[in-house]
């Protein structure tokens, strides 16, 4: 074997050597798959309302599948009268066994059936969730906040637009509550939640989803955790849950692990993209992002051009 041989394994070697450090732990891991996924934020991207989806949002287009339109048909929705109940119906059903078991990582019908055995973590119940909301009819779309600079220690929620009501209403499903107006009496969205967090609205009232245990006994406590995270929400461009595992990739490295099956969503972009609720308290971290972005840009082409150039050292060995 040749020096430039060795020298461009070498080379390789050492790009993806530094790419798996800049990944551990997996909480970093994460933040290298946010700083990929990452699109501006602006005020109209969280103030659509549907059906008119933005562009770049991966909304469901896929029928669900029959073990989940069985699951729906038994929870006998129809008896409800609006999106709401609906949706705290769907939430109160994912609550009611929750037992703080650990994480799932695994496709729908898996997670789902982990969830009525007592495991699960918040973003198993959320996917789950958006596959039992678009089996009813209801329009879903995810919000996640981070605690470390938009890395991998977070925690994320749904919203639902109620037709009714014209507006979004805020739901933190694995947590097993929502927030209502202390006057009104009527439920919050997720930015009018972070108003309140803010001090800049009136306080709230804290309401369980369902009969399941409470993510948190003290109101106070619930509140003083979403205030740890404040400057650093960020929304899903994506409600698409059937179509992502259904999607030939991700379902053929889902058979080796989920974390296979994540990469090959992002290799295949069915990954949804995020819009960070960019605020000048968060600018210094977006601009990281920003930055740690170009940077595996870069390290990918190089790779690139790394391994095209071994691949003519071999043909010419």
């Amino acid at each position: 074997m040749s020096i430039g041989i060795v020298a461009n394994l070498v080379a390789v070697a050492a790009v993806v050597g530094y790419v798996f450090w800049r990944a551990y732990p997996g909480t970093e891991a994460v933040r290298l798959r946010n700083a990929l996924l990452l699109s501006p934020g602006r005020s109209e991207d969280f103030d659509w309302i549907p059906p008119k989806f933005p562009v770049g949002f991966r909304a469901e287009r896929l029928p669900p599948t029959l073990e989940f339109r069985q699951i729906v048909a038994g929870l006998d929705l129809d008896r409800l009268n609006g999106d709401w109940e609906k949706a705290l119906a769907l939430a109160s059903h994912l609550i009611e066994r929750a037992g703080d078991l650990g994480p799932v990582r695994a496709d729908l019908l898996t997670t789902y059936r982990a969830i009525q055995d007592g495991y699960g973590y918040c973003a198993d119940f959320v996917k789950v969730f958006l596959a039992l909301a678009h089996t009813a009819g209801l329009t879903v779309r995810q919000w996640g906040f981070s605690f470390d600079g938009f890395g991998g220690h977070g925690h994320t929620v749904v919203e639902i637009y109620d037709r009714q009501r014209g507006k979004w209403l805020l739901l933190d499903v694995f947590n097993n509550f929502h927030a209502i107006d202390a006057s009104s009496g009527e439920p919050l969205g997720a930015l009018e939640f972070r108003k309140v967090l803010l001090g800049s609205r009136e306080k709230v009232c804290m309401r369980p989803n369902g009969r399941g245990r409470p993510g948190f006994v003290q109101s106070d406590t619930a509140l003083d955790y979403y205030r740890r995270g404040i400057h650093q929400w960020y929304l899903l461009e994506g409600n698409e849950v059937f179509g992502y595992y259904a999607h030939p990739l991700v379902r053929t490295a889902g058979k080796v692990s989920q974390t296979f099956a994540q990469f090959a969503a992002s290799m295949a972009g069915v990954r949804p993209h995020i819009r960070i609720y960019e605020t000048s308290e968060n600018a210094e971290q977006v601009h990281h992002l920003h930055m740690l972005r170009r940077q595996l840009v870069v390290l990918a082409v190089v790779a690139l051009l790394l391994l095209a150039t071994l691949a003519v050292q071999l043909a010419l060995a």
